[in-house]
């Protein structure tokens, strides 16, 4: 119950709102990327265990442990607890590890430009809230400057 007290801290950060409706507002292109991402888990996944699986004492027992492989070569975590050792699946390893870093880097710019859209529309809104405190905190001043002048001159004189 802890966590819930921590997410109600996120309506009073505009800058974690604003990264929460960037997110929004990629949802389709995260799901495009999940989907395509999935794909590529599968196909080099079947291809790896096509090219290791008649090797003696492989790691590649099914497709399914071919495509944890995948999974993990794709996201560039790289356990070392599989890998391939044919010249095949070395050369095919070498691809998916290519293909995956520049798949991992095209989403960053979509989401970026979509940041910086959203931040530049974020920048006069709140530029226009601290003006419109600034303008509220000295107009409080101006309200108790007098009266806190003339209590010092009251005190002053007697």
């Amino acid at each position: 119950f802890r966590i819930t007290r921590v997410l109600k801290l996120i309506r009073h950060s505009g800058r974690l709102i604003l990264m929460i409706q960037v997110l929004l507002d990629c949802v389709y292109e995260l799901a495009m990327l999940l989907v395509i991402w999935l794909m590529g888990v599968f196909i080099f996944g079947t291809i790896m265990f096509y090219i290791e699986h008649e090797q003696e004492d492989t790691q590649f027992k099914s497709i399914m442990h071919s495509c944890w492989w995948s999974v993990v070569s794709m996201s560039t975590v790289g356990y070392g607890d599989m890998y391939p050792e044919t010249w095949g699946g070395k050369l095919v390893a070498s691809i998916l590890v290519f293909v995956s870093m520049v798949y991992l880097a095209l989403p960053m710019t979509i989401i970026v430009s979509k940041f910086n859209k959203a931040f530049e529309k974020f920048k006069p809104e709140n530029e226009k809230k601290r003006q419109q405190q600034q303008q509220q905190s000295s107009a409080g001043y101006q309200q108790i400057g007098p009266h806190h002048e003339k209590n010092q001159i009251t005190n002053t004189q007697t």
